[in-house]
């Protein structure tokens, strides 16, 4: 046996079994924490950490056994894992929330300090998730560092054979009101990343009207749509038009667990919502089950 059959096996622990995956994100950290110190403004930020941990928990807790897998962060999700269902994976975020930024805001991703694809392994990990962002008119240097880090984890992944997605973002400069967006953009930014080369096992991708099936195309592995910020109501119809055009999936968070967590600090409240939640995310499942698209990990 190699490292192949190793993925192989994640994958399918992540996925159904026709190999759609329907992936619950809980690994925000910064949306969080300001939600919390949004109307917490008492608290110092070790507790406010505290009471994000709280609230994923909650989250898993109610959402989880109605996902194939769930992605949370190694910093504060650990309270989490005790209410992730034995049926249901676990992948585990590499990159820091804090990236380094240069020039007019270009940013360049790191990992979590002393963290990486073997300490997500070791925690317990079926794979691994790596949010790059992305300009294809950032400086070449800082182009070949978020490339470099990527070519660095998917190796990593061979290695030990566990499946690799990556998350890629395009992202405003300052002074820029929205990130950009659209096909040109898109075309440039699959010009870098639809590279075999990379070990990229699934892709997260947001919603991109008009060229979601290059995505399907060009790509060289399977594809999950991302929730972006889109509202319950719009994400299902993104996911609807994604799955038509080939997605296999989604890993998708706000989407599901915003409104309910909004209502913080009415822990009642919370729970209340979080019921209306597992309505929506089962609405997904069940939209992924109809859908045409996906091959079982064999």
């Amino acid at each position: 046996m190699d490292a192949r059959v190793g993925k192989r096996l994640a994958l399918r622990r992540i996925s159904d079994a026709r190999g759609r995956f329907a992936l619950l994100a809980l690994d925000q950290r910064p949306p969080l924490f300001q939600l919390v110190a949004r109307v917490r403004p008492e608290l110092d930020e070790k507790a406010v950490w505290r009471e994000v941990s709280e609230l994923k928990a909650r989250a898993v807790r109610a959402l989880a056994p109605w996902a194939t897998g769930v992605l949370l962060d190694p910093l504060y999700g650990r309270e989490a894992l005790a209410y992730l269902p034995r049926e249901v994976g676990l992948l585990l975020a590499l990159e820091d929330h804090r990236f380094r930024t240069e020039g007019r805001g270009y940013r360049r991703s790191r990992l979590i300090p002393r963290w990486g694809v073997a300490a997500a392994l070791r925690a317990g990990g079926e794979g691994f998730k790596l949010l790059l962002w992305y300009r294809p008119d950032a400086p070449e240097e800082v182009r070949a560092h978020q490339l470099a880090l990527a070519r660095r984890v998917g190796q990593a992944g061979r290695r030990w054979g566990r499946p690799f997605i990556l998350e890629v973002l395009p992202y405003p400069l300052e002074g820029e009101g929205e990130p950009p967006g659209g096909a040109v953009l898109w075309e440039r930014i699959l010009e870098a990343f639809a590279d075999p080369g990379l070990g990229v096992d699934l892709y997260k991708l947001p919603y991109v009207p008009g060229f979601l099936g290059q995505f399907t195309e060009r790509l060289p592995a399977p594809w999950v749509l991302l929730s972006g910020g889109l509202g319950a109501e719009a994400f299902m119809k993104a996911l609807a038009e994604a799955l038509a055009e080939g997605a296999r999936g989604f890993l998708a968070g706000r989407a599901f667990w915003l409104d309910a967590l909004s209502a913080y600090p009415d822990l009642e409240a919370v729970e209340a919502r979080l019921k209306a939640s597992v309505e929506r995310l089962r609405a997904a499942a069940d939209l992924l089950s109809r859908a045409s698209s996906g091959a079982a990990w064999r």
